[in-house]
């Protein structure tokens, strides 16, 4: 019983119909030659011709046994797995080559199953030779290299013709960045003749940009890159010519011309102290943003830097002496300019002078910027502006100078809080000047009044 079944089963296999149909893949769509004829054109020896083909089954399920050509000139690119079950109405991918070996026609047939399917052609003739300019090899992929967007880069080829009959070449590109010099094609060619082309690489965008120089259907990779053009040098450019301590200024950071490019670059401030010992000075920033970085835009046409909605941006120089260097960033430029803060004696930004019952209260707010503060004089005057006695008061201070620059990280800045004690009516007390020494010199305050409150 089990034998008569398989037999059975073999007979039914045997009888099913050849139900194998070859399409031709144009635009995404299955197209059949109505003599199941396709041809591959004229190919030169050495170059390859490419066409997508589906291998439908048009019945029911079935097993594709058996898949060839007759001739070796066409074969299949990544030949499908045999034996394989090809369902009813599904179809497998084919992509079949030419590739002529010898000048003259070709012709070969498909066979699935031991069926003829269809029948391939094509020609063969005498190739022509492509090389570099010089008669190199031509590299895979011919590389032209990183261009600026809308610049060339140009690569030399030479095409031969060893035949011995003059030939018309087709030559082109994939891609319109690549531009063959001249444009005209085809090219003749005479026997044992040559030629050179110009390939132009003109990337417009940026990144990779594969392509292929086609000569008569012979493909040869080429690839180029495409970057940004390069940001004009960039300069800053201060609105005061000499700097000081204890001001504000604002920053422009102009472009020598017309950026091209767009991005965005950074500038920065810092400060080499004259004395090696100062400690961090927290006054010298950007007032946007508190910081010692300030990134701007630069915009293709723009000839500044835009800090935000501004040209410019504020700063402040703080309250060190020493060289204050600001450095601008933009691209694969960096520019720096230095301006010298020189050594000043004591500046006074503020001050308040009252009288108490207990004597008299004096603060001062004041910047150092040697930190080298140290004798402090305090002269008082009555209101007819006569110097009251015992004259002159000294102090020496530079111990508490010292120690206070020492753990601050403001600067020079400091602040100065005096009482005098008064024997008999303070308000016989007037004002009082202030003479306060460092190693540039003598700063003297005006005449500071003291007020009841």
């Amino acid at each position: 019983m089990i034998q008569r079944l398989l037999l059975v089963a073999f007979l039914c296999a045997g009888c099913l119909p050849a139900q194998f149909s070859l399409f031709l893949i144009q635009d995404g769509v299955e197209v059949q030659s109505s003599d199941l004829q396709y041809g591959f054109g004229n190919v030169s020896i050495g170059g390859v011709v490419n066409r997508e083909f589906h291998l439908r089954n048009t019945g029911t399920d079935a097993t594709l046994t058996d898949l060839s050509f007759s001739r070796t000139d066409f074969l299949f690119v990544n030949p499908p797995s045999i034996p394989q079950v090809v369902s009813g109405g599904s179809f497998i991918d084919l992509l079949v080559q030419y590739r002529p070996t010898q000048p003259g026609p070709s012709t070969a047939s498909v066979t699935a199953n031991d069926v003829i399917l269809a029948t391939m052609s094509g020609t063969g003739r005498p190739g022509v030779t492509v090389t570099l300019a010089d008669g190199s090899t031509l590299p895979s992929p011919l590389d032209f290299g990183s261009v600026v967007r809308r610049a060339t880069a140009a690569r030399r080829i030479l095409l031969s013709n060893p035949g011995g009959r003059n030939m018309l070449i087709n030559v082109g590109t994939r891609d319109a960045v690549f531009q063959l010099q001249p444009s005209t094609s085809p090219i003749p060619l005479a026997a044992g003749g040559s030629t050179v082309i110009e390939i132009d690489f003109v990337p417009t965008t940026n990144g990779s940009q594969p392509s292929a120089l086609l000569v008569d259907q012979q493909v040869y990779p080429l690839v180029g890159v495409g970057i940004d053009p390069p940001f004009p040098p960039p300069t800053i450019e201060i609105d005061s010519a000499a700097l000081a301590s204890s001001q504000q200024g604002k920053l422009t950071v102009r472009l020598s011309t017309a950026s091209q490019a767009s991005g965005t670059g950074e500038v920065d401030i810092d400060i080499v102290p004259k004395s090696a010992k100062a400690n961090t000075d927290s006054g010298i920033l950007f007032l946007t943003g508190s910081s010692r970085t300030a990134t701007f835009n630069v915009n293709q046409g723009d000839t500044v830097g835009h800090f935000g909605s501004e040209d410019s941006i504020a700063f402040q120089t703080g309250t060190t002496a020493g060289d204050l260097v600001f450095t601008v960033k933009l691209g694969n430029f960096v520019g720096q300019q230095k301006f010298t803060i020189a050594r000043a004696v004591v500046g006074v930004d503020s001050s308040k002078a009252q009288r108490t019952s207990a004597g008299l209260d004096l603060l001062l707010n004041a910047f150092d910027n040697t930190r080298s503060a140290a004798m402090m004089t305090f002269t008082f005057f009555d209101q007819n502006g006569t110097m009251l006695p015992p004259g002159a008061i000294a102090v020496d201070g530079s111990v508490a100078f010292l120690q206070f620059f020492g753990s601050s990280d403001l600067g020079g800045v400091f602040g100065l809080h005096a009482f005098f004690p008064v024997l008999g009516n303070p308000n016989q007390v007037d004002s009082v000047e202030v003479d306060i020494v460092n190693s540039a010199g003598t700063a003297r305050t005006s005449r500071l009044h003291f007020t009841t409150p």
